[in-house]
């Protein structure tokens, strides 16, 4: 099977031709934080692009920072008195909790901090230096040239979706008042460089230069310009901008017809969101799962293996419950494959994973780095005699890693380690956490449950060395000979040491415990 990433890089190569360079966008709104759902665009234009290079292809990938929009509404987490900067470029919106020069800063920062520690590098433009510097100033006199034939495509849509036509006063631009930069009216156009606006929220009036910036084009135009502008062949979109009569199919007619270009190939990405979570994710309402989230439990080739493995056109839930020792599992199996350690069920499958992978991480390792079982650390974080240097060691004890460790395993040992603790700590299910009792219970045993609990304490006395699979074989052993039913014999071990009728794999755990200590409570003594 071929990745969804190669199979849209071909398609590109034979429907735009052999190009010197191909061009893939992002983009979006800084209007409020960028979530794992935003995530998913930058994400899929990226991968997209490193399929094109594996290709010999050289991509440009630019993530348009659309910080001259409009402040549309002041977001619950923002202070009611930004109100006073509703219609402001978002870049020109004070950042509320100070800490960046603008409103939009603050976003955009962050997220260009987070996509950075994935390996992905991107060319970052901002639409607000783009128009400030007259870059769009040709393709916005263009549109104000062409602005009957942009309204007619515009009302041609909307008749198909039963809505009234623009009004007659319809201007594909906006101005942003030059001395209040608040959004003004437009007047009128001089047919060559000059807009008179007349402002509602200051009383100024005038005329403006388009090339001075204060002039934009309105999205249903600005996007279209923006394809022909920086020739685009990519750029994936939501189901929203891809259904019937919305802005990918107007700016496809508007590319074509009013700027010369072909409009980029398309692929519809579905809604990310969190398992056990209602609702759809939204920035400004601050609802939001982050990447800078996903990183405080998952390493970054596995956040990247979350994208790279699902087709963007379904739905992706992410689980930050039970189901991310899975993920740990799977991600683990997949790259176990890609070094020739395990197999797929057949050759096809096989070649698909290793292609995820290969996809996935931000550098393909030389070598398969030390895999420490996510699922095993979270008990081993948890118990309070062992420390990073002696949770190595009892990885190193029970097989799970090699007894000799580059500084590349210990690295990718201590982060797993440090990621465990902050999943138990923030998403990890009451039934998952445990605590070793301090002092044995005090606990009634039927005769047959003390002579095999002191069958495995004598066994343990008498075998200093022993391996997790003989201390599993003796538990049971030690149960089967007095016919005591399992899950009444396991209740009552996971009592002695943690309190509870469940918990962790039984032998992993007492074999990570202190030998005499797992005697002493075997035999009740404090």
């Amino acid at each position: 099977m071929v990745h969804w990433a190669d199979y849209m890089a071909e398609k590109i190569i034979q429907e735009m031709g052999d190009k010197e360079e191909y061009v893939v966008e992002s983009g979006i709104t800084p209007s409020g934080y960028v979530h794992i759902g935003n995530f998913r665009e930058f994400f899929t234009a990226y991968i997209v692009g490193h399929a094109l290079r594996d290709r010999g292809k050289k991509v440009r990938h630019i993530h348009m920072w659309d910080d001259y929009d409009r402040f549309r509404k002041v977001p619950k987490n923002v202070p009611s008195e930004w109100k006073e900067y509703l219609t402001m470029p978002v870049r020109e919106v004070p950042d509320p909790w100070g800490c960046h020069n603008s409103y939009a800063e603050h976003f955009m920062s962050l997220f260009e901090k987070e996509v950075a520690k994935l390996g992905i590098e991107a060319d970052f433009l901002y639409a607000s230096e783009l128009y400030k510097s007259g870059e769009y100033a040709e393709d916005i006199r263009l549109a104000l040239e062409r602005r009957n034939e942009i309204k007619a495509i515009l009302d041609k849509y909307r008749e198909r979706a039963k809505q009234p036509p623009l009004e007659e006063s319809w201007q594909p631009v906006m101005v942003y008042c030059p001395k209040c930069r608040r959004e003004a009216e437009f007047v009128s156009w001089d047919g060559e460089w000059k807009v008179a606006y007349k402002c509602p929220h200051c009383g100024s009036e005038g005329e403006t230069d388009i090339r001075e910036g204060n002039v934009k084009l309105r999205w249903r135009v600005d996007w279209p310009m923006r394809w022909a502008h920086f020739s685009v062949d990519f750029e994936p979109a939501g189901k929203d901008h891809l259904a019937a009569g919305s802005s990918y199919d107007t700016g496809s007619e508007i590319v074509e017809k009013v700027f010369g270009k072909p409009a980029p190939l398309t692929l519809m990405y579905e809604f990310v969101g969190i398992k056990g979570e209602k609702g759809k994710m939204s920035g400004s309402k601050g609802n939001v799962i982050l990447l800078s989230d996903l990183y405080e439990v998952l390493e970054p080739g596995i956040i990247r293996f979350i994208y790279a493995k699902h087709r963007p056109n379904k739905e992706l839930k992410i689980d930050l419950g039970l189901g991310l020792l899975n993920l740990y599992d799977e991600f683990d199996k997949v790259e176990r494959i890609y070094f020739g350690l395990e197999h797929a069920k057949n050759p096809e499958e096989e070649e698909e994973l290793k292609r995820t992978y290969e996809l996935s991480m931000p550098k393909v390792p030389e070598r398969l780095i030390a895999q420490a079982p996510f699922r095993f650390l979270v008990t081993l974080v948890q118990m309070p005699h062992l420390d990073e240097d002696g949770i190595i060691e009892v990885l190193k004890e029970q097989g799970h890693i090699p007894r000799e460790l580059s500084e590349e395993d210990i690295g990718r040992i201590r982060l797993r380690i440090e990621l465990a603790k902050n999943w138990i700590e923030k998403y990890a299910p009451d039934n998952v956490k445990f605590s070793i009792l301090e002092k044995p219970p005090k606990v009634e045993l039927t005769p047959e449950i003390k002579d095999a609990i002191e069958e495995v304490a004598n066994w343990l006395e008498a075998n200093e060395s022993f391996t997790v699979d003989e201390l599993n074989n003796i538990i049971f052993d030690a149960a089967k000979k007095r016919s005591i039913p399992s899950k009444e014999w396991f209740k009552v071990l996971y009592n002695l040491f943690i309190g509870k009728d469940r918990g962790p794999k039984l032998a992993p755990l007492l074999a990570s415990m202190n030998r005499e200590f797992v005697i002493k409570r075997l035999r009740m003594e404090a």
